[in-house]
């Protein structure tokens, strides 16, 4: 059996002081578990990165930065078959931003005021995620639905019959930003309410058994 490739960290961040600080930290937290933290200047060194080794990464991601930057730098990014998520890192307006970074892809948005403790914790809760892309039994369906870990989380909470404001308060983001998980889960499984989705997620197997079954009525 091959191996499984390693998960691996790279914060890119064209800001030396506040990038090596955070590589430092995150390396004393993380390297004792095997996991490799990277830095980056640029979009383009960190694509260069990930072009080498056999490793899934989880980028943190300066969407301020010269050149590729923005909502484009994590649509250019999420593109990429080795990266597992995506976080979104500015000092930008994080009502502003974090709706359009989710939107474009991001698994999470974190302002620059966070402490390094806050952002190894939501590190932490992606580190052990499943993989974002759910293949359908052949028995089901032909097409498989691109779901990202958090998107799965929302819907396997939305099973459980939970109201956007207690989902958002249980995954420590905005209502907002779970109302654009929702629309992206409606258009990726194309259906149009949440009783739809939670029976062709339950047909095509994308939620774990402790998601109590839906009745066809409700």
């Amino acid at each position: 059996m091959d191996a499984q490739p390693s998960q691996s960290l790279l914060i890119i961040d064209d800001h030396p002081i506040y990038r090596e600080a955070l590589v430092e930290r995150l390396t004393q937290e993380f390297q004792p578990q095997g996991i490799e933290v990277l830095g980056a200047s640029s979009a383009a060194e960190g694509l260069e990165i990930l072009d080498h080794g056999h490793k899934h990464w989880i980028i943190l991601l300066d969407i301020l930065m010269p050149g590729l930057s923005g909502v484009a730098s994590i649509k250019v990014f999420k593109t990429k078959h080795n990266v597992t998520h995506v976080i979104a890192v500015s000092g930008l307006d994080e009502n502003a931003w974090e709706p359009r970074s989710v939107a474009a892809g991001a698994t999470l948005f974190l302002s620059k005021n966070n402490t390094s403790d806050r952002i190894i914790g939501k590190i932490k809760s992606l580190l052990d995620a499943s993989p974002s892309v759910k293949v359908l039994p052949k028995d089901v369906e032909t097409q498989e639905f691109r779901l990202t870990q958090r998107q799965l989380e929302v819907l396997q909470l939305i099973a459980m019959g939970h109201p956007n404001k207690v989902i958002a308060d249980y995954l420590d983001i905005k209502e907002q930003t779970i109302k654009i998980h929702i629309n992206q889960i409606f258009k990726e499984l194309r259906v149009f309410n949440r009783t739809q989705a939670v029976l062709k997620a339950q047909k095509s197997h994308l939620l774990t058994p402790s998601s109590p079954p839906v009745s066809e009525s409700i």
